[in-house]
């Protein structure tokens, strides 16, 4: 919550609340990726990048439209967030994941084999109502899941085959999702990684500054609130300046010089930033703009240095590094 907010502000507000998500070119090739996924008939894959690169808004606020875009129609696609500090039994398991895919009549007293039968019949039913015999289960924050989960999934998707349905089960995951596709691959539970895990993708981040101005352009024009308003972000923080044509898009360079000025020496990870510390930032701007900052000072290469360093990204980009280190360490021996 934001104190002393400017009277043109409306607390409610997406920007403010943190409920949101600009659509990235990073999003959009995570969601050509799935689609060609879908378009191969995939029975699994997943994609894995660090954390707080804006997989899990993405997937939150776009995903399902973007892949409807691309096909022309409905699609049965369930988005499960597995809870990181869960241990499930398989009862629970079902549970969980009935519940994400919108199936909430399962009795009480069912056993596991009930709860995953209904569960069969419910996504079947979903399929049939999208006129299609394939189903897709979208599994965020999938670094959480443990092998017997896996293999609970391999169960499921055998209970959809004999019923003539294709399940395909698409990960979202952190880095060290790497890492599960090799212990699996080492144990006895190889079929479970040549089943979900060997089609992958790396999620990128915003990896130059044509992807900045893209991004900027979203708080500019290509966002609206509340719907059918015509107010963009932009408008609704600094409405003076935008009537006067005052744009973000033109800062994308300056933003992206600003980036990589903070990255932290000897930095061993791709010049690609987080979103979410990019729209952190981006945020504290058009509050400074809101509270009456002039656009030429807001704006300039010391603000969004600022900006950034409320956001710990530094920090954050010498975690990314040292990640990279050890897995290359790892790898060599």
């Amino acid at each position: 919550m934001r104190s002393n907010l400017p009277a043109h502000l409306n607390p409610n507000h997406p920007v403010l609340l943190q409920e949101y998500a600009v659509f990235t070119p990073p999003v959009d090739a995570m969601a050509q990726k799935i689609g060609d996924w879908i378009d191969q008939r995939q029975p699994g894959g997943y994609i894995h990048g660090p954390s707080r690169f804006g997989k899990s808004r993405g997937v939150k606020w776009h995903m399902k439209a973007v892949l409807e875009e691309r096909f022309g129609k409905r699609i049965p696609l369930h988005i499960w967030t597995r809870p990181p500090d869960s241990q499930f039994s398989e009862n629970d398991f079902w549970v969980s994941l009935g519940l994400a895919i919108g199936f909430r009549y399962a009795p009480r007293r069912a056993t596991r084999g009930d709860r995953r039968r209904l569960l069969v019949e419910f996504m079947i039913a979903t399929a049939a109502a999208c006129s299609s015999n394939f189903v897709v289960i979208l599994i965020d924050e999938a670094q959480a899941m443990t092998f017997r989960e896996w293999t609970w999934l391999l169960g499921l998707q055998n209970a959809m085959d004999w019923e003539g349905y294709r399940l395909s089960v698409f990960s979202i995951a952190s880095h060290q999702m790497d890492y599960t596709y090799e212990l699996l691959g080492l144990s006895d539970h190889a079929h479970v990684a040549a089943r979900f895990l060997v089609a992958h993708w790396p999620f990128p981040g915003i990896s130059n500054a044509d992807e900045i101005e893209f991004v900027l352009k979203g708080y500019d024009h290509a966002s609206e609130w509340p719907a059918n308003s015509g107010v963009s972000y932009l408008a609704h923080f600094a409405p003076q300046a935008y009537a006067s044509g005052a744009r973000l898009a033109p800062c994308a360079s300056v933003l992206w010089q600003v980036l990589n000025s903070l990255l932290p020496v000897h930095y061993k990870g791709n010049i690609s930033f987080p979103m979410q510390h990019i729209a952190r930032a981006i945020e504290e701007v058009l509050i400074d703009l809101a509270h009456g900052k002039d656009w030429e000072t807001a704006t300039s290469p010391a603000s969004w240095i600022d900006a950034l360093a409320l956001t710990q990204f530094t920090d954050h980009m010498r975690l990314i590094s040292a990640a990279v280190k050890g897995k290359r360490l790892a790898r060599a021996t």
